[in-house]
Formats: C-alpha cells, sequence, structure tokens
C-alpha cells in the first residue's frame, strides 16, 4: 500500500523563493504541497500538487477565504511566509483546527513580539543579546548619528531610511504617514551583515543555526554564502533559550568590526534565504516536520562558505493550462 503524503500547505508562493521551496520538499517524496497566494500568477502554483487563490490578508474576507481552503485540502501542516497573515492564519489553525493540523513558525506570543521591533529590541536587550542603541522616533532627542530609522512593523527594508543627524529625522518625520512612536530609531552599526536560519522545533528543540553573509541585498538577499561563525551561533542560541520561540525563525543582524552581532530583527517566519539552508544541507522545513512528527533528527550540519547567486526565469506554457482563479474552480 503506498504511503500517505504529508500534506504542507505555504502561503506566499508568488515569492522569490516559492519555486526552490515547493521543489525541495516535493522532491523527498514525502509531501503533497499546496500552494496558496493572493496572485493568480503565483509561480509557486505551476509547481505545486495544488494551489489556491485567496484574498490580501488585509481583505475582511481574508479569514472565510483560508479557512475554506483549509477545509478543502486538509493539510497536515500550515506554513504563513507572509507576515500580514501570520497572526490570522495562526489564529483560524490553532482555534479552529488545533486538533487536526499544526502551524510550522513559533508561537502566537513570540511573533506578536517579534513584530514589533521596538518591543522585541526591549526584550532581546533584557535578555543579554546585543541590539543597537534604540529610541522611538518620537522620544529620539538623545539618539547618537549615524543612525537608521523604520517602522516598528513591516518588512522587506519598506520605510527604512539612513539618518546622519536630527535634521535627517525631522524631515522624515514630517513625511511619514504615520505618528512618530510608530517609527524607531537605531545607531547605525557598521559591520558585515548576516541573516539567520534558526531551525527550532515546535516543541522547542533548536535543531540548527545557519548564519549567512548578505553580499547583495535589495529589498532580500540577492547573493549570500553560509558563514561558520561561532559568536552568531551562540546569540541565536541564547534567543532561542530566552525567548522560547517554539518553532523555526530568521534573525538578521549586523557582524561588528569587533565580531560582535548586533541584533537589530526577528522574522517569525522562514526567510526568502530558507533556499541556501537547504542547498547547504538543512532542509529546514523537512527537518521541522519530520521532528514534529515524532522523527529522529541527529548529526545536522551545514556546508560553510557556499555561495547563493539569486537570479530570475520564466516560465512558458499554454495559456488554458495556467491554474484558475479560486472563483471559477
Amino acid at each position: 500500500m503506498r504511503a500517505r503524503k504529508i500534506g504542507v500547505l505555504l502561503t506566499g508562493m508568488g515569492g522569490s523563493a516559492a519555486v526552490e521551496l515547493i521543489t525541495s520538499l516535493r522532491a523527498t517524496g514525502r509531501y503533497r504541497v499546496i500552494a496558496v497566494d493572493a496572485s493568480p500568477y503565483a509561480a509557486g502554483y505551476a509547481v505545486a500538487d495544488s494551489h489556491h487563490i485567496i484574498p490580501f490578508a488585509s481583505d475582511p474576507d481574508f479569514a472565510d477565504a483560508f479557512r475554506k481552503v483549509l477545509i478543502a485540502e486538509r493539510p497536515d501542516f500550515v506554513i504563513p511566509l507572509v507576515d500580514e497573515e501570520i497572526l490570522a492564519v495562526n489564529r483560524i489553525v490553532r482555534e479552529e483546527f488545533g486538533g487536526a493540523m499544526r502551524v510550522v513558525g513559533p508561537s502566537v506570543a513570540f511573533s506578536e513580539l517579534t513584530m514589533d521591533k521596538w518591543r522585541a529590541t526591549g526584550a532581546l536587550k533584557d535578555a543579554g543579546v546585543p541590539v543597537p542603541d534604540s529610541w522611538l522616533a518620537g522620544d529620539a532627542s538623545g539618539a547618537s548619528f549615524p543612525a537608521i530609522i523604520k517602522p516598528r512593523s513591516g518588512r522587506g527594508s519598506r520605510g527604512l531610511a539612513y539618518l546622519s543627524g536630527p535634521g535627517d529625522l525631522s524631515a522624515y518625520l514630517e513625511e511619514a504617514e504615520s505618528d512618530a512612536d510608530e517609527y524607531i530609531v537605531q545607531k547605525r552599526i557598521v559591520g558585515t551583515e548576516y541573516t539567520v536560519s534558526v531551525v527550532a522545533g515546535l516543541d522547542g528543540r533548536l535543531i540548527a543555526v545557519v548564519p549567512k553573509e548578505v553580499l547583495v541585498k535589495r529589498g532580500i538577499t540577492q547573493a549570500g554564502v553560509t558563514r561558520n561563525v561561532p559568536a552568531i551561533d551562540a546569540v541565536c542560541r541564547t534567543i532561542h533559550d530566552r525567548l522560547e520561540p517554539a518553532g523555526p525563525f530568521n534573525v538578521q543582524l549586523m557582524l561588528s568590526r569587533d565580531d560582535v552581532p548586533y541584533v537589530f530583527e526577528i522574522n517569525p517566519r522562514y526567510s526568502t534565504t530558507t533556499t541556501l539552508t537547504i542547498a547547504a544541507g538543512v532542509n529546514e522545513v523537512d527537518l521541522v516536520i519530520s521532528d514534529a512528527m515524532g522523527g529522529k533528527i541527529e548529526n545536522v550540519a551545514f556546508t560553510p562558505d557556499l555561495m547563493m547567486v539569486r537570479h530570475y526565469t520564466s516560465m512558458y506554457l499554454p495559456a488554458q493550462d495556467w491554474p484558475k482563479r479560486l472563483d471559477s474552480e
């Protein structure tokens, strides 16, 4: 008898990592992958086992539409990869389908904390994790410059600006769409940027830490390379132990010239560089799911100094073969 495949639903499947991520899961032969996105042209649809088009998370119909997808597909695991969807997806899955499926991601409490960069900075500091000196923009008279400013919530460097002095801060806030205290100012750290996969099991087990040096970044990492950096490994383990995420997450930090890792952001989800982590020998999605299902996980190690250069390609197929819109299915 053929073994039943594990159903995995992933959101954000129009993103840069979608095709590689789906392909890596299907290549194991163990998964049935459901791709979900708000776009009718998400590339992930072409390589998934099935797909659904849903509204954006800001749409009032999002919850009902997502709930219908879960009822139709009955996945074993749900992986939200869009920041705006994380809390809503967690609430729906955990409260309404908790006995039948699980969210592959950190706890709601950890997600809420880390999605507020100001609160997260305070929690990290209390945990003994190095962070840049930080101020709310509405109370930044004592800020050190040069600095950066960014929204307390958001992703992909949206709204980020570099400040050389108080005048730049005033000019930024004059054009800002929200109140000053919705922005955080941080001292600019000179060093090397890293994005780190912290592969944590849903039961709290730490499986692996994979640091990746950011070589080129334009919103997301365009080129990166895995590195073995003990100081980064240690600080990510501290975050895991002190903040108890109970799920995989991504850490962004600057390694200063004196080798101090200053954490400036945590994403409560897999990052777009998950594909590099997988290529380096740590399939962080498969590992977390296997661990959740009681599999024996041991001797997890990554290949250091493996470079990723992100590029874009195109698909060509008859228009009538393209996945149909949800409302026409």
